[in-house]
């Protein structure tokens, strides 16, 4: 996102809020319209800076032929069994939905529990890879059992031929964690008029609705939306329950701990 003082364009809508999260705090942004007065507080600015149109989340891809019978994992701390050693693909959580995942995981579970999982992920011989891609990539030709990805890349996979099961973890406890797009609009954009028509119209809920219809992987936010097959709704799911803005700050007090440990998994 552009300086406040020379704003590339009337409106941004990113594919996540790290930039509009800093540009809220800078105060840069104007209000967000009444036709977002329906998105769930979750995924909106605590002031109304900025507000989230769909999201992805990050999921378990589970190769179906390596489970040899034993029952998918449904929670992130089953990652750690002995049983799945060397067969679990993460993206390196430097960037992106990866780092902010993380990053939700100290917020959600505490320093103490988040700190033992990445130690068991290590014993775990855990793959880390450089991107979602590579991880979809290593789960469908079997060289991973289970991969952490976002349902973009989950759901290229369902969409191929490749037996795979696309599952939401931690539904009975943290929840499954959600990184939302960010819709705003700077303060001094070039064009006002202009840029509040259009915020008004891709805030509306008919334009969720169309971008979870066209964008395979991304989850609507709203209540009563309609899902592709092989989507859920974020409204319908137990979503980890911690504002994105709230993830950034994180993100900045986390970043080098977690970036300390994906070096030493490196190493290995």
């Amino acid at each position: 996102m552009a300086p406040a003082s020379s704003p590339a364009a009337d409106v941004f809508l990113n594919a996540e809020p790290y930039a509009a999260s800093a540009a809220a705090n800078r105060g840069e942004l104007a209000p967000m319209p009444q036709t977002a007065s329906d998105i769930p507080g979750l995924f909106r600015d605590p002031t109304g800076a900025w507000v989230a149109i769909g999201g992805r989340a990050q999921v378990l891809l589970v190769a179906t032929q390596a489970l040899h019978g034993r029952p998918a994992p449904s929670r992130l701390s089953s990652l750690t069994d002995p049983a799945w050693k060397g067969k679990v693909a993460l993206t390196k959580p430097t960037a992106g939905p990866a780092l902010a995942h993380f990053a939700a995981l100290f917020l959600a579970w505490g320093e103490r529990r988040t700190e033992t999982w990445l130690q068991g992920l290590g014993l775990n011989d855990v793959q880390l890879l450089p991107d979602d891609e590579a991880v979809r990539n290593a789960v469908v030709a079997g060289r991973a059992a289970i991969g952490i990805v976002s349902t973009d890349e989950a759901a290229k996979a369902a969409a191929s031929a490749a037996k795979v099961d696309v599952i939401y973890p931690d539904q009975r406890s943290i929840g499954v964690f959600v990184w939302p797009t960010a819709l705003a609009m700077p303060k001094n954009a070039p064009h006002p008029e202009e840029a509040r028509k259009l915020v008004e119209r891709l805030a509306s809920h008919d334009i969720e609705q169309l971008l979870v219809a066209r964008a395979p992987g991304f989850l609507p936010l709203r209540h009563g939306i309609p899902v592709p097959p092989g989507v859920r709704s974020a409204a319908n799911l137990v979503v980890v329950s911690v504002n994105p803005a709230s993830i950034v700050a994180e993100i900045a007090r986390r970043k080098d701990r977690i970036a300390a440990w994906t070096a030493a998994m490196e190493r290995k």
